[in-house]
């Protein structure tokens, strides 16, 4: 069974076209049990795609891809992380890391996470 992690939405202006509507349908036409929606350094989308694939009989995971810095030995340079709430505690904790990147650490227009809150 295949389930689709790794998902853009319109709310990563950037990296995604996808709209959440049509992707929960495709997925569920095609008979997938779950599917990821992890846009870049938000959740935006989080609601509308968690009542569209409960909707359609999905089961919605939420998550974000996120800028990280700390994971080389050049500090200046930045990697990307995908990080999946397993519970509501983990969705409170994501939202939590995406809000302190937007408050505390935006480098060129972008929320960036420090490897040591992820610790």
């Amino acid at each position: 069974m295949f389930v689709h992690l790794r998902l853009h939405s319109e709310f990563s202006v950037v990296d995604g076209t996808n709209r959440i509507d049509e992707v929960v349908q495709v997925a569920a036409r095609d008979g997938q049990p779950a599917l990821a929606l992890t846009d870049l350094s938000n959740l935006f989308g989080g609601i509308k795609f968690y009542k569209a694939a409960r909707g359609a009989g999905l089961k919605p995971v939420l998550g974000a891809e996120v800028v990280v810095e700390g994971l080389s030995e050049d500090l200046t340079q930045t990697s990307r992380m995908l990080l999946l709430a397993q519970d509501h505690a983990g969705y409170l904790n994501l939202c939590e890391l995406l809000a302190r990147a937007w408050t505390l650490n935006v480098i060129r227009d972008q929320a960036v996470v420090k490897l040591s809150w992820l610790r």
